[in-house]
């Protein structure tokens, strides 16, 4: 049975939801971090890590930091 992924590109990082793990990897595909989540709770966190790593983004464009 294939594992289903749900991917996302946000700035310079993926965002991976796999069956019971949440990653966020760089665009050269080395892990940044990784969660355990419970399989009912995975796409809202999934969907809450992407919103809060977009705002992390626009705020440092915003202080003129790098991303």
């Amino acid at each position: 049975m294939a594992q289903q992924r749900t991917i996302t590109v946000i700035g310079n990082f993926r965002v991976e939801l796999g069956e019971k793990l949440l990653m966020i990897r760089d665009l050269k595909d080395n892990l940044l971090k990784a969660e355990s989540v419970k399989p009912f709770e995975a796409e809202d966190k999934y969907k809450e890590l992407c919103d809060r790593l977009r705002e992390k983004i626009k705020e440092r464009i915003a202080a003129g930091k790098r991303v």
